[in-house]
């Protein structure tokens, strides 16, 4: 027993010291370190850093919005959304393209108005139909999660004399555990298809002596297992589980099933073309009094430029007539209801 308590003396004053010197280390600024198991990037540049857990697909099961709504009980635990983590793991799985509904979009509808309104500039290549649909509806939630410290030392410090009952009755142990969902909803039909749920676990060991013990060691620190008992990061890890077994699901379903099936050349093709002739590369000649065809669908505006206003509309194929007025490549034109405005001679071709 003497053996022991000389022992556990050594071993307290030792750890007075390292806490002493804690205070007196500075590791500096480190770029790339600390984070969760969510981390790094993902994009036209490759992913990096992505999870070896985390499940990767060849190729998209589909294309999905988040669903960005408050989730109850994140605030108490000091977390934000879980949507950006989730954007982030879903481009380096390659699982799901993704799509914004949430503010961005908000911002992007006002981008749309400055266009329609004539406020950007010339060329900017803002209007409908290009935006992509998404297929699902991908609603992230916590269902469960724990930050309670759990059992300590205590019980063994009441039979341990001195010092060493001291030091038995800090140790301390946290139990960190969380619970999330993921529910996939087919957006064309508004049917759940598929829910799967994700669990976390971490435990971290460590000391915590009080004001009348061997002074104030934090919770974790010397003798701890884990540098951080972020409950977040066990949140993060939940949702990685959760994404696995969603995709898992989804690949299950058949009309992924058939799509897969696909050879990848067919998926990537691109899209048939019209029967419309391309727009030249070059604008025909002007010749007043002319007939001549619309390449594509057109906006009569009431100037030569995108900022002048659109009075109105003409159909691809839809035949005008050339009034003789130029400027920088824009001519001005009569619809067959007798409108005047104002079209890109590149959108034209010759011909009755």
């Amino acid at each position: 027993m003497l053996i022991m308590r000389d022992s556990l003396v050594k071993f307290g004053a030792v750890m007075m010291a390292a806490s002493a010197l804690s205070g007196c280390v500075s590791s500096g600024t480190k770029l790339g370190s600390g984070g969760s198991m969510v981390s790094g990037a993902g994009g036209a540049a490759g992913n990096s850093q992505a999870a070896a857990q985390l499940t990767k697909c060849d190729r998209p099961l589909g294309t999905a919005a988040l669903v960005e709504e408050d989730i109850p009980g994140l605030a108490q635990a000091g977390l934000t959304s879980p949507v950006p983590l989730l954007r982030l793991m879903m481009t380096q799985s390659g699982c799901f393209r993704v799509v914004d509904r949430g503010q961005a979009m908000q911002r992007m509808q006002q981008e749309r108005a400055l266009a329609a309104g004539g406020t950007l500039q010339g060329g900017s290549n803002i209007g409908g139909g290009q935006m992509v649909a998404a297929d699902f509806m991908i609603t992230p939630n916590v269902i469960f999660q724990d930050t309670n410290a759990g059992g300590s030392g205590a019980g063994l410090g009441a039979f341990l004399p001195g010092i060493a009952g001291v030091v038995a009755g800090a140790i301390k142990t946290t139990n960190l555990q969380a619970q999330t969902m993921l529910t996939l909803t087919d957006v064309r039909t508004g049917v759940q298809e598929a829910v799967a749920e994700g669990s976390a676990q971490h435990k971290d060991v460590g000391f915590a002596f009080g004001a009348g013990g061997l002074g104030a060691l934090p919770i974790g620190g010397v003798g701890g297992s884990y540098a951080s008992t972020d409950i977040g990061k066990v949140v993060a890890a939940a949702f990685m589980d959760a994404h696995n077994k969603l995709v898992d699901q989804v690949r299950a379903m058949p009309a992924i099933q058939a799509k897969l099936a696909a050879p990848l050349a067919t998926q990537t093709a691109a899209p048939p073309t019209s029967s419309a002739p391309p727009i030249p590369a070059t604008a025909p000649s002007l010749v007043a009094g002319s007939s001549y065809k619309t390449v594509t669908n057109l906006n009569l505006r009431g100037g030569p430029s995108t900022n002048d206003p659109v009075i109105g509309k003409l159909a691809a194929g839809e035949s005008v007539t050339a009034v003789g007025e130029q400027n920088a490549g824009w001519w001005k034109v009569t619809n067959s209801a007798g409108q005047q405005g104002w079209v890109s001679a590149r959108n034209l071709r010759q011909g009755g």
